[in-house]
């Protein structure tokens, strides 16, 4: 039997019983014992360098990790940034908007990656992100959003929308919501980066979940709290390209190539025509 699904089949019990939540608050508590040693020398290397409460950076990125936290944020906001080149240039983005910022790891670096005229965004539904990313990035404009729409932006905002592993952790009504949200605050001809569980995620799937994405091109676990990173989503890019996706022009779709989290990248646009 595939090691993976032995796995997601141990999850799947968990899930059931409604144990996941104290399972994970132990596997955080392994894992910030586990990085105690490196965070460590971080803090002697990077004296300076503001890194948030270490819950936090697990609830976002699976573990308090001040490396990977602060490398890989530098490498995907530079990596945003080519893409965006590809299809815009620079003196052309004047707003940039991170939807589902987190704690931080991205956004504080977007500003390096862009035009210093730009005005970036953060928003998130955490709220103890928010307060955190608030008190601790510089000349990021940071939003506190509900769990469903809408966002306080008017109509046509944002040059560039980004999105990272935000739909892999909502249901579906709540992310038809979101997408129409969206679509409603980029400018015509402005561009929406999204990262997604797709086709590489197939042999994490159970027998039923396997027949669902098939089926319907849609897996959702739930039984957890929506939004937190064990509400899991796979979306087929089928239905994505079908459903979630239809109001907007696909510039490009990438599969499992998303830098530190091997999801599709998808780069969309909204008409110039709406």
């Amino acid at each position: 039997m595939n090691p993976n699904r032995n796995i997601q089949h141990i999850q799947r019990i968990l899930r059931l019983l409604r144990l996941l939540n104290f399972v994970e608050k132990f596997r955080f508590l392994l894992s910030a014992i586990k990085h105690i040693k490196n965070n460590r020398k971080f803090y002697l290397i990077y004296p300076h360098y503001k890194v948030p409460p270490q819950f936090l950076a697990y609830d976002a990125y699976s573990a308090p990790d001040w490396d990977f936290y602060k490398i890989s944020g530098e490498n995907t906001a530079l990596f945003l940034s080519e893409i965006v080149e590809r299809y815009k240039k620079n003196d052309d983005v004047k707003n940039i908007l991170e939807w589902g910022c987190g704690p931080g790891r991205v956004i504080r670096n977007i500003h390096n990656s862009f035009a210093s005229s730009v005005k970036v965004y953060g928003c998130d539904y955490n709220s103890k992100s928010i307060q955190w990313c608030k008190k601790n990035i510089p000349d990021v404009f940071f939003e506190l959003n509900n769990l469903a729409p809408p966002l306080s932006f008017n109509q046509n905002t944002f040059d560039v929308i980004y999105s990272i592993s935000v739909f892999t952790h909502l249901s579906e009504s709540i992310s038809k919501k979101w997408i129409n949200e969206l679509f409603r605050i980029v400018k015509p001809g402005g561009i929406l980066i999204i990262s997604t569980n797709g086709d590489s995620r197939i042999e994490f799937l159970h027998h039923k979940e396997l027949s669902e994405y098939r089926n319907n091109g849609i897996v959702i676990r739930d039984k957890f709290e929506e939004g937190k990173k064990m509400f899991w989503a796979c979306h087929s890019p089928k239905y994505l390209r079908e459903n979630l996706f239809k109001k907007f022009v696909i510039l490009n779709h990438t599969p499992n190539k998303f830098p530190y989290t091997g999801q599709d990248i998808w780069v969309l646009s909204k008409s110039n025509f709406v």
